[in-house]
Parts: structure tokens; C-alpha cells; sequence
């Protein structure tokens, strides 16, 4: 089976790292994987997985805009939309897999819907399905957002897949109008990533810092940095991970704030932070859905700050806080920081969640039981 899997990633990596780790799954097919952001370096995919690679298109943290000029985005996107399509003639795949649009992503419609009536009025079409992850960021105007929706994935959509466990976050909670998709919809459970098969010994002194891409979560950082000041034990090691898009201004900025405590690391983005997590006795970032499952996955304790752009990260923390896997900092104020870093340390370990978390493997199966068997 030839899979065309579509992700476009516009501020953070996390949703680059979920489809990733989704393709990676289908690892007895052939997956071309279209990626719109800018590339991350240094991440090696299977033989099975090959990367191609649109002009890249990022947005600021606002989602307001391309970072880029009007006219540059205007030839950037007639580029990309005929790439797109010859690459759609040239794989001829059995299943086209969009990452979170029609639900999400509405500035990409412009390459997105001609490579959806493409493939709908092809001879033989793709099954087409969206991926989608747990939590929706809130519409200033929900009824228009929600009836558009409902109008490409009714037209487009084979099926409907949530990267969700339904007991802990149902698609309802944040799209009202569930009931009128008329694809069929499948809780997969959340997409983890594997950790190592020995865990290394835990570490109770050693805190890590991060904040996924880096594009966000710079206020994080310095908290946490001067809130350190406030905690005189010696024992206990700081470890910032830099975010693979941070810009050169807050590296600058961070770097310096890092080199004035001795006990304080400053670390390249690292694409084993998972396995990092495992040796870890605290964990600080921000609450992103990679960086919950990777905290569920290595147990570490762990306090997260939610993006404040949107209700999602705060959604996702507050559920896995009630659930005791977890704690929220609700302020950056420094010595607020510091009391709950010493609570935590000193606290009880997390409480083990029983969440579903093999959502790429049953992604692949649910493609292969509702896709497959067309092309048998």
C-alpha cells in the first residue's frame, strides 16, 4: 500500500513529531511523507518513510500570518500547490492521510482542496483520511468554523481518525457537531513514542527544561532560570534543551541568563529527550501533546505550562493534572516557580494514567481494516 501522508507543521514540531511517528508505524507499506515547515534537522526516518519537502511556509506565534512577505507568500504558494500535485501523479497512493485539516490548517486550503477534487475525480481515487489530535484551538465564530468543516470532510473524507483516548477527551468537547461527520470516526488512543527498552537509573537531582520547538516558551525559560537562583541546593542540575526553531535573539538572551548559575546546562535540541526523561527526576515545559505522552511514557515528575494562545494545551493539562500525572504552574512568577519546583521534588511520584497510548499502531490497523480492503 502507498501511503501520501500531508503535515504541516507552522510554529512547534509537535505536530511533525506525531505524523512522524505515525508513518514510521507502517512500516510493512510505502509511505511518502510532505512536510510544509521548516525542515527539523538531524531526524532520520525508516527506509520505509521518505521525506519530501514543500517550500517552507511558517506562521508567528499569534497565527496571524505567514513570516514572510505578502507577495513571497503568493509565489511560495503557486510553488507549493503544483508541487504538491505532481508528487500526488507520481506516487499514485492508495491512501491520502492529511494531518489535522479540514479541522485545522484553513490558510493551507489553497493547495489542500485542489489536491482533495483531484483525487476525487480521478479514475481510481485515494481513500482519503484525516489525522487529528485530541484538542481543537477555540473559532472566534464556531458555527461558520463548524459548518465549513462539515462541508469538505462530508465531500472529501473516507474516515476520520482522533489520536484521543475518549475517557479522558472526546472530539465533542471542542467541535460541537460531531454527530453530522458522516465518515466513520475512530478513537485510535494517543500516539506514543517508544522509550528505551532498559530505562536508565533515575537521576532525583536532575531537572529538565524544554519547550518542544522553541519558537515558544521563552518567558519559561527565564522563569525557571531565576526562579533556580531562589533554590540554593547544590545538588540539583538544571538542563535547558534548546528548541531546534528558537530564534537567535532568545538564544542570546537565554544563554546568558544560563551562564550565570554553575549548576545550569545549556543543551542542543536532542531527538532522544524521551529516553532523557526516563533518567530524569523533573521535568518543566510547556503542555504539548508530544511532551504529555512522552512525561506519561517515563513516568518523571512533572510540571507543565500551557501554551496561553488557546484552551488546548490547558485543556490537555488539566485533564492529565486531575488524573494526578501531573502539575500545571499556573505563574511565572518566579518565586511561585521556585515553591512548586521544591514541592514537586520533594513530592509523591506521579500516578500511573491508564490511557490508551498505541495510537499509531491502531491507526495503522484501522486504515488497513476500513482502506485496505478496497484495493484487495
Amino acid at each position: 500500500m502507498r501511503i501520501l501522508y500531508y503535515c504541516q507543521h507552522v510554529l512547534g514540531i509537535g505536530h511533525f513529531l506525531r505524523s512522524m511517528e505515525i508513518a514510521s508505524a507502517f512500516f510493512e507499506h510505502e509511505v511518502f511523507f510532505v512536510e510544509g515547515g521548516d525542515p527539523l534537522p538531524g531526524f532520520s526516518t525508516p527506509n520505509h518513510v521518505q521525506r519530501l519537502a514543500l517550500p517552507p511556509l511558517m506562521m508567528d506565534p499569534e497565527f496571524r500570518r505567514f513570516e514572510t512577505d505578502e507577495s513571497q507568500v503568493r509565489e511560495i504558494q503557486e510553488i507549493r500547490k503544483k508541487r504538491l500535485l505532481d508528487i500526488y501523479h507520481t506516487t499514485r497512493p492508495h491512501v491520502l492521510v492529511i494531518e489535522l485539516f479540514p479541522f485545522g490548517r484553513k490558510r493551507f486550503q489553497f493547495e489542500l482542496i485542489p489536491l482533495l477534487e483531484t483525487n476525487r475525480t480521478a479514475p481510481k481515487p485515494a481513500a482519503v483520511v484525516c489525522s487529528l489530535r485530541d484538542i481543537l484551538v477555540e473559532k472566534a465564530d464556531p458555527d461558520a468554523y463548524e459548518a465549513k468543516v462539515l462541508a469538505w470532510v462530508n465531500r472529501f473524507f473516507n474516515l476520520v481518525l482522533v489520536h484521543s483516548d475518549p475517557e479522558c477527551v472526546r472530539l465533542e468537547e471542542t467541535f460541537r457537531r460531531v454527530s453530522d461527520i458522516r465518515p466513520p470516526l475512530v478513537y485510535t488512543g494517543y500516539v506514543t513514542r517508544s522509550g528505551p527498552s532498559l530505562p536508565p537509573p533515575r537521576m532525583a537531582e536532575k531537572i529538565l527544561l524544554s519547550t518542544g520547538g522553541g519558537r515558544a516558551g521563552t518567558q519559561l525559560i527565564e522563569a525557571v532560570c531565576r526562579a533556580f537562583d531562589r533554590i540554593p541546593n547544590p545538588a540539583l542540575r538544571l538542563e535547558i534543551f534548546e528548541g531546534p526553531f528558537m530564534t537567535p535573539e532568545d538564544k542570546r538572551f537565554l544563554t546568558s541568563l544560563t551562564r550565570k548559575d554553575p549548576r545550569c546546562t545549556w543543551r542542543s535540541f536532542s531527538h532522544s529527550f524521551p529516553t532523557d526523561l526516563f533518567q530524569a527526576g523533573l521535568s518543566i515545559s510547556m503542555a504539548g501533546y508530544n511532551t504529555c505522552m512522552d512525561i506519561l511514557a517515563s513516568g518523571v515528575k512533572a510540571l507543565v505550562y500551557p501554551f496561553p494562545q488557546n484552551r488546548e494545551q490547558a485543556l490537555r493539562a488539566e485533564r492529565l493534572a486531575a488524573r494526578g500525572a501531573l502539575k500545571v504552574l499556573r505563574s511565572l512568577d518566579p518565586q511561585d516557580v521556585a515553591e512548586q519546583i521544591r514541592e514537586t521534588l520533594s513530592g509523591p511520584p506521579p500516578r500511573k494514567v491508564a490511557l490508551k497510548t498505541n495510537g499509531a499502531q491502531e491507526t495503522v490497523r484501522a486504515i488497513e481494516n476500513l482502506v485496505l480492503r478496497a484495493y484487495e
